[in-house]
């Protein structure tokens, strides 16, 4: 559930770019195991969680784990997806959940994707929004391509009961101040990941909501 990025979403999945200014931290390679800006981060919290919900994170960013405990909000990693049950002891609300793609550690990097999103549902309520962050390279560039990578997961969260309800297209960099373009088309989304600062970089963010949940 998104709190105060509500779309409407209709046969086509609406797009947002993000451009944030990287004035207050460095991109996330200068970090290892970050995959989130510090001020991504920060905003994926605010956006989709309440004061004192969890956010439970898949792979480890240490970008994610300081944004959440800052904005007072509980952290809890999981990297082995036979730990979910331990969750069950948790009682205030899971709002937000993040997975890398490709993943990270080692565990998760071991199981299907599919059983990332499975996982995910098992633990999902209609409060709930879980968010890939799909790491991809340029057209032409060596690597998988953002393309490529959602031929995969889609499918994967689809069969999980998962909805696809926002595609999110951030772009990090030395910007004059951050700037959010909701309802954005394809076109300007691509333009937006060509275009990027030097020193920036940018990541696609696939958000997901449960599907029987919504409709309960």
């Amino acid at each position: 559930m998104q709190h105060d990025d509500a779309r409407v979403v209709t046969d086509d999945i609406p797009i947002a770019v993000w451009r944030l200014t990287a004035r207050d931290g460095s991109a996330p390679t200068a970090d290892p195991g970050a995959v989130l800006a510090p001020r991504l981060a920060r905003r994926l919290v605010l956006v989709y969680t309440r004061h004192g919900d969890v956010v439970i994170d898949f792979d480890g960013d240490p970008h994610l784990q300081t944004a959440t405990t800052d904005a007072s909000r509980s952290y809890v990693l999981i990297t082995d997806t036979s730990k979910i049950a331990e969750l069950d002891g948790i009682t205030a609300p899971i709002s937000l959940i993040v997975l890398r793609w490709p993943p990270r550690n080692t565990v998760a990097a071991a199981a299907d994707f599919r059983d990332l999103f499975a996982a995910c549902r098992l633990i999902m309520t209609a409060e709930t929004s879980a968010i890939a962050i799909v790491s991809s390279s340029a057209p032409g560039q060596p690597g998988t391509t953002y393309a490529e990578h959602i031929a995969e997961l889609l499918p994967a969260a689809r069969a999980a009961d998962l909805t696809h309800v926002l595609q999110i297209v951030a772009v990090t960099g030395q910007h004059d101040g951050d700037e959010f373009l909701y309802y954005a088309t394809p076109t300007e989304a691509e333009a937006a990941r060509q275009r990027q600062p030097a020193d920036g970089y940018h990541v696609d963010l696939l958000v997901f909501a449960s599907e029987s949940d919504r409709r309960d």
